[in-house]
């Protein structure tokens, strides 16, 4: 058993902030490795083997931790397992990498919805609404969706939402 090197791991953290690099970029795996690991995470989630999905989306993440792909697939598989908690978390961090693709907003909203959290839910559609490209299919497919997630919701939370920007300028 190789024995742990603490002095190591923390040049290695160090080695990642300075260079701006991921763990895959440090221990020289290819994109291609990543991939055919992302094909069999996928394959699992598509049936139903949520708890093994959700194991290889999360290597993917530490391997790329910059890759929207990987993060939205570890945040569906932890919405299928009901951890909404970290699901709305990992779909936060696929938003901010890509904030034109609104499919982490909605399945965000969702997952605060699950936890009962409808102005966060508000937040995450009105995220969707701010970022969500107009002109397109996908944009108009899921502007739809999440005007009906938006009943879901309820005004109040908007209203609230709104409130409390007021109360921030």
């Amino acid at each position: 058993m190789q024995k742990i090197d603490p002095a190591k791991i923390a040049n290695d953290v160090k080695t990642l902030i300075e260079k701006r690099a991921t763990l895959k970029q440090m221990k020289g795996v290819t994109n291609d490795e990543l991939e055919a690991v992302y094909s069999l995470a996928f394959g699992y989630y598509q049936t139903g083997k949520y708890e093994e999905a959700h194991k290889l989306f999360q290597f993917l993440v530490l391997f790329d931790h910059l890759n929207a792909k990987y993060w939205f697939g570890l945040g569906a598989a932890q919405q299928a397992l009901k951890d909404f908690q970290n699901a709305a978390v990992s779909y936060g961090y696929c938003s901010f990498l890509k904030l034109d693709n609104p499919k982490p907003q909605l399945h965000a909203a969702e997952c605060f919805l699950a936890l009962g959290d409808k102005r966060s839910a508000a937040s995450a559609l009105e995220a969707l609404n701010e970022y969500c490209p107009k002109d397109t299919d996908i944009g108009r497919e899921y502007r739809a969706k999440a005007a009906k997630l938006r009943e879901v919701v309820g005004e109040a939370a908007f209203e609230a939402l709104a409130k409390e920007d007021e109360k921030k300028v």
